[in-house]
């Protein structure tokens, strides 16, 4: 499979694409990652083991920290 990440369209609009295409990726999706829209200008990224990160026009990556879990002390 091929990598794949995530752009930001001239119209506004996010999109994914294979990296052999030549756009340029704000954000290169790793295996098993998902995304989805927060508004126009951000996404999320989320990941079934990792935390979610937010990811912005600008290229800017942000981690949501996750909740610690009581038990792990």
């Amino acid at each position: 499979m091929a990598a794949r990440g995530l752009y930001k369209a001239a119209d506004g609009s996010w999109r994914q694409a294979d990296a052999s295409t030549g756009i340029r990726l704000l954000y290169k999706l790793k295996d098993r990652e998902r995304w989805t829209l927060l508004d126009r200008d951000r996404v999320m990224v989320i990941h079934p083991d990792r935390s979610p990160k937010v990811v912005y026009p600008d290229g800017r990556v942000e981690e949501i920290a996750s909740k610690v879990d009581a038990y792990s002390r």
